[in-house]
């Protein structure tokens, strides 16, 4: 196909320009478009960063155990509507974490379930306050410095 080029001449410069204008909008609509992004970026980001923090404790977990800041969610499941499991890694110290824990759940309410001769200081079992029953254990840490604490709960 043959194209006529006597016809295209006169407009070349309205079409030259034409392409320059659309372009120029373009990049003006890129800009405008990038900056909202940027700006919504900067906005939103710490609010989903709040949220996500928030989010990393169960709702099931009584008020009196503080998760640790460094804590690293592991497992958090449902096993139908009474069963949560919950796990996760931190490097504080676990034995002072549970010593916390205990005594922070008898001043809130909490039955400490725990027999005379057991004296495993890595374990705590407790009950009340929609909770049947629920053991925390700290696992044996490999070589890193970081533990695993498992919860396991039974719900009322």
């Amino acid at each position: 196909m043959m194209m006529n080029y006597s016809l295209a001449a006169p407009f070349a410069h309205l079409c030259a320009f034409s392409n320059f204008a659309c372009k120029a909008a373009y990049w003006r609509h890129l800009r405008k478009s990038l900056h909202s992004m940027f700006v919504a970026a900067f906005l939103i980001l710490p609010l989903a960063i709040a949220t996500q923090a928030d989010e990393t404790r169960p709702e099931w977990l009584p008020e009196a155990i503080e998760l640790p800041l460094d804590n690293d969610v592991l497992t958090d499941r449902s096993i139908g509507s009474k069963l949560r499991m919950f796990s996760f890694s931190t490097e504080q110290n676990t034995q002072t974490m549970l010593q916390t824990w205990e005594e922070a759940l008898i001043l809130a309410g909490y039955s400490i379930n725990q027999a005379q001769d057991d004296v495993i200081d890595t374990i705590i079992e407790f009950s009340g306050q929609g909770i049947n029953n629920a053991k925390i254990v700290v696992a044996p840490s490999g070589d890193d410095a970081r533990s695993t604490i498992n919860f396991d709960a039974t719900l009322q």
